[in-house]
């Protein structure tokens, strides 16, 4: 990844979109790339793999989960080019509160926490980004308790469906992961909405017929 490129993530970033050439340059030459095929551990929560970093998509699809003990798999969040991840550790400096996995091949870029904290000190905008972050990251963490207490299952995966890019190419056994529920039961779903016209099954997936339907069922709860 040349540098410009590596500009270009950064520049499009709330955490760095105001700062001029010369600081996004310096920011630049302190990152590192990481190639992670498809199914690599990025990082396992509760570690601190040495030292925390602000995490950036730069290709392909990064997922975020935590495991129960029994081994039982809960999606929080797929992350695409262009957004970040990890920010909670790098901003406190404590362990990973969840694991990251490159879902599909990816390269993600890292900006270590000693460097974050001290582009904080000498640019405090760089907060008003990170507010930003956190806010849209509790939203989202609000939605998901919702989903998983308050919502039946085939309201669940409509959300999923309207809500993430990749949805449409997701198997139902990570669908399953993501809303919190069994296979059978998004397999389950999945057929009602065909039935109602929102979605189509198809060989190669699904495919999303009826935004305005899918919408009524997220609504209808």
């Amino acid at each position: 990844m040349d540098l410009q490129s590596r500009k270009d993530l950064l520049r499009n970033s709330p955490y760095f979109s105001h700062l001029d050439d010369a600081v996004i340059n310096a920011v630049c030459r302190s990152t590192d790339v990481r190639s992670c095929p498809s199914g690599a551990r990025i990082f396992t929560e509760g570690h601190d793999e040495g030292e925390a970093a602000l995490h950036f998509v730069v290709e392909g699809v990064v997922k975020v989960y935590k495991l129960s003990t029994d081994g039982r798999e809960q999606v929080l969040r797929l992350f695409y080019p262009g957004d970040t991840f990890a920010d909670v550790a790098a901003f406190d400096g404590g362990p990973y509160p969840a694991s990251a996995d490159a879902f599909e091949n990816a390269t993600v870029l890292r900006i270590s926490r000693r460097m974050l904290q001290s582009l904080m000190q000498q640019y405090p905008e760089i907060a008003v980004g990170a507010s930003q972050i956190m806010a849209a990251r509790l939203r989202h963490m609000t939605s998901l308790v919702e989903d998983l207490s308050l919502r039946r299952v085939m309201s669940r995966v409509a959300r999923l469906l309207m809500e993430n890019r990749a949805g449409a190419g997701l198997t139902q056994t990570q669908m399953a992961t993501m809303v919190g529920t069994a296979r059978e039961m998004v397999n389950r779903s999945l057929r009602s909405l065909e039935d109602q016209g929102a979605i189509q099954l198809t060989s190669g997936g699904i495919a999303v017929l009826d935004t305005g339907k899918l919408a009524e069922i997220v609504e209808a709860g």
